[in-house]
């Protein structure tokens, strides 16, 4: 029950964000028409999980993940709930008050995953799974809470309006918790360790070579794939097919084709080489960037969508495993939030970058662009930098 009950506050939360991620880009380009300040205000979600690796992990290994996670939860109920009030009791909301409201509502949402992936070693040797299985069905539920929250924010959307749906957001949070509370055993560890969060954690990742390769990577992957589903697909859909609907159906099938790659990660650890999974979704997804370039009608633009998130979603739980597997329990906080922080500093320039391009040129060239990056990315680190199988499972 505990390791069931951490799952599914996970799922929870993460439904809860892919409602937003729907709502936020629709909301921008409906009242501002600029893919720029889309990305801008995208980045404000981001920037909080960079800020994570320097308050979020000193906090779990000092207080305790358990600690950490309703904490977090709870305040991220609250600070969501700023951007629906606000556009209900202002008449008019600038884009830089936007980037705050988003900036707030995603502040203390990194520090709660990052609690929450430090218990799983412990809950999993627990339940008696392994940490692959336990990561496949984890990347399964995650993937498909991508799968689920775009169809539930559209129907929200076309029901009873964009503000609406962050209540919905906010509601996922409190009841993360709630579970949280009832079914997760309270287990405090405080660290005796005083160094710097932040530098501790970033030291430890690039002096471990596995580690050190899934971060540089991931950061530079992360500059291609959060723009790609967080502002080009949403230009896509809406400017070139004027359909918000197109949208919501394309992250779904995206979700629900990288939650079968997810729960196929067990099988597929067992028959291919970590590198092959890891780099062979980053390929895949790569070309099928470029092929929604090349999209003349909406079934293309699903089926590309789909096609991205397929063997994409097994490199997620790959990634956690080698995490948990390499990194000592009394610092997991600290490696954990500062992996997703160097991770997501790439997803931040990126889409900085992607929307000064797209304002420049046009939607098609970016993805042209940035899918051959992603393609040249994968083929380098696949012979340059390979993933070893861990000396436990040898």
């Amino acid at each position: 029950m505990p390791i069931i009950g951490l799952i599914a506050a996970e799922s929870l939360s993460l439904l809860g964000n892919q409602i937003a991620a729907v709502a936020i880009p629709i909301l921008v380009l409906q009242y501002t028409n600029s893919p720029l300040v889309a990305g801008i205000a995208s980045v404000g979600n981001i920037i909080p999980i960079i800020l994570a690796a320097i308050l979020g992990g000193r906090a779990i290994d000092r207080f305790g993940a358990w600690n950490t996670s309703i904490a977090a939860d709870i305040l991220s109920f609250f600070s969501v709930l700023t951007l629906p009030l606000a556009f209900i009791y202002f008449d008019e909301v600038s884009p830089l008050l936007i980037f705050l409201l988003v900036f707030l509502g995603a502040l203390f949402d990194p520090t709660g995953t990052s609690a929450r992936q430090t218990l799983v070693p412990s809950l999993a040797s627990l339940s008696g799974k392994s940490l692959q299985k336990i990561n496949s069905w984890r990347g399964g539920l995650e993937n498909g809470a991508d799968f689920l929250g775009p169809i539930i924010g559209v129907a929200l959307i076309g029901a009873s309006g964009i503000i609406n749906t962050f209540f919905i957001n906010a509601a996922t949070f409190l009841l993360c918790a709630g579970i949280f509370c009832i079914v997760v055993p309270k287990r405090v560890q405080a660290s005796r360790d005083h160094e710097d969060a932040a530098l501790s954690g970033i030291n430890f990742v690039f002096k471990h070579p596995q580690i050190r390769t899934l971060a540089i990577i991931g950061m530079i992957g992360n500059c291609v794939i959060l723009p790609f589903l967080s502002l080009l697909l949403p230009v896509l859909t809406t400017s070139k097919f004027d359909s918000n609907t197109l949208l919501g159906i394309s992250l779904s099938v995206f979700g629900l084709a990288a939650t079968i790659g997810a729960t196929s990660f067990s099988v597929l650890s067992n028959r291919f080489s970590r590198s092959a999974i890891y780099y062979g979704g980053l390929l895949v997804t790569g070309g099928s960037i470029i092929l929604c370039a090349f999209a003349t009608n909406q079934y293309e633009v699903v089926l590309s969508s789909g096609l991205a998130g397929l063997l994409l979603g097994a490199g997620n739980p790959l990634s956690q495993t080698i995490l948990q597997e390499e990194t000592p329990e009394m610092m997991a906080g600290k490696v954990f939030t500062s992996f997703s922080a160097i991770h997501f500093i790439g997803g931040s320039f990126g889409l900085l970058l992607a929307g000064f391009m797209t304002e420049l040129s046009n939607v098609e060239q970016v993805l042209i662009q940035t899918g051959s990056l992603l393609m040249a990315l994968a083929i380098f680190g696949w012979y340059r930098l390979p993933l070893l199988t861990s000396n436990s499972e040898n």
